[in-house]
């Protein structure tokens, strides 16, 4: 079999996007490239994999850093960071692919390659390549095909759960979509309290003005929970109709209301009955770290969310970098491990 790489061109990019249409995400769009090498200045390098005249793998990377040191990373600030792979039994398609990221960083002078997938066999493959570890993160996600708003509703919420969703009803509070530029900076102030709260970075603001310029109220939803001046919180989430799903992607919440307020229960139980009402068939909550006594995690799984792990792994183009990271690596795990303990 003859195996041929393209870099994305004016041409293939029909095929690019006829595959992410049939096995992507709302993260392997273009619209999202866009939005990354906007929005945080990132240097993009996707190819296509074809085997002979057929199309076997999208694959989407850029030039970014861990810890200051930068390499090829698949997919970074995306909650879908995988590359995409149609026959996951063929391990030449994975050497074809870490040929040419090894390419590219030789030529970028950069010191590693992070490349993900959610497929164990080509994790297999990749594993040939004796990668160092990475930290396991991935999304927790809802299928309302199994579970519908009705059952959530009656047979997955607590009593307590219920109660909290009740009292912004019962007490007036009102939830609107947005899309005025206005609307997005009372959005944006209550998004990076709420960020700079949990000791998180803020996206800047200017990320926000490129998704309202970039996607349409068919593409992305924002919403605002509020009551007269008092606004609650808001949520903004993504839509991708070729595979039904919805993305939860930022919270918006209001951390100076009485304690009696829970906005995120409110914020998402709404993102449910949206999805629901659409007709779209998984919400995905978005990413959450690997510990099931995390607070992010065991607040999605009371709306009946499953855990769907991604692998990824290091691929090192320096010997200097691949003495080093294990050092970093473990302290990296101790100190997550302490803090879910």
């Amino acid at each position: 079999m003859n195996y041929h790489i393209e870099e994305l061109n004016n041409i293939n990019v029909i095929d690019w996007k006829r595959l992410c249409e049939e096995e992507g995400s709302f993260f392997h769009t273009l619209e999202w490239k866009q939005i990354l090498e906007q929005s945080y200045n990132y240097i993009s390098h996707y190819f296509l994999l074809y085997r002979d005249e057929e199309l076997v793998a999208l694959c989407p990377f850029y030039e970014a850093a861990i810890n200051g040191i930068r390499g090829l990373v698949s997919l970074p600030d995306s909650d879908y960071n995988h590359i995409i792979i149609t026959d996951k039994s063929d391990s030449l398609i994975i050497d074809h692919i870490i040929d040419k990221c090894k390419e590219i960083a030789r030529k970028n002078k950069l010191f590693f390659i992070l490349i993900t997938t959610f497929n164990e066999l080509a994790k297999d493959h990749i594993n040939r390549y004796k990668p160092l570890p990475y930290p396991i993160i991935g999304n927790m996600v809802l299928n309302l095909e199994e579970l519908g708003q009705d059952k959530i509703w009656n047979e997955i919420f607590s009593t307590e759960i219920r109660k909290y969703i009740r009292r912004f009803e019962n007490d007036g509070f009102t939830i609107k979509e947005v899309n005025s530029i206005e609307d997005v900076k009372i959005f944006y102030n209550y998004y990076k309290i709420n960020l700079e709260y949990i000791n998180a970075t803020p996206y800047p603001f200017s990320h926000f003005e490129d998704l309202l310029k970039t996607y349409s109220s068919t593409e992305m939803i924002m919403t605002l929970l509020y009551k007269n001046e008092t606004v609650a919180g808001g949520h903004l989430a993504f839509l991708y109709s070729p595979k039904k799903t919805i993305f939860s992607r930022y919270m918006s919440l209001n951390r100076n209301l009485p304690s009696r307020y829970k906005p995120a229960l409110y914020l998402y139980w709404d993102f449910i009955k949206r999805a629901s009402e659409k007709g779209y068939s998984i919400v995905n909550f978005g990413r959450t770290p690997h510990f099931p006594n995390d607070i992010h995690y065991q607040l999605k799984e009371k709306f009946g969310c499953q855990y769907e792990k991604e692998y990824s792994m290091i691929i090192p183009t320096s010997y200097l970098f691949k003495i080093a990271y294990p050092i970093y690596y473990n302290l990296y795990s101790l100190a997550k491990k302490y803090k879910h303990s």
